[in-house]
């Protein structure tokens, strides 16, 4: 569900679904494989089928960590129902989208 590569970027790749089930266990997994919020964010999410609000709410906490800490946040692969949510939300006037 929750991939993390660090290199130019924390890269954050989620799969499946993020709801309210899963979502305070995928915030944690988040928190301690990426260590610390000490560059960009790019959430990778060409894997995922959906995301609740309470997935959003993982999101947002994480963009939130990014820029108190002087970084950006990078949406990635979003298509279809997800990206409407992400549009409808409000969270791509804050989360830049890249191809």
């Amino acid at each position: 569900m929750v991939e993390i590569d660090k290199e130019k970027k924390i890269i954050i790749k989620l799969s499946n679904r993020i709801d309210a089930m899963n979502a305070d266990n995928t915030l944690e997994s988040i928190l301690e494989l990426s260590g610390s919020i000490d560059r960009d964010l790019l959430f990778d999410v060409t894997e995922l089928n959906y995301i609740s609000s309470a997935g959003l709410q993982v999101v947002l906490k994480c963009a939130q960590l990014a820029q108190q800490n002087g970084y950006e946040t990078f949406l990635k692969g979003a298509e279809g129902t997800i990206k409407e949510i992400f549009q409808v939300s409000g969270f791509l006037t804050f989360i830049k989208e890249i191809q």
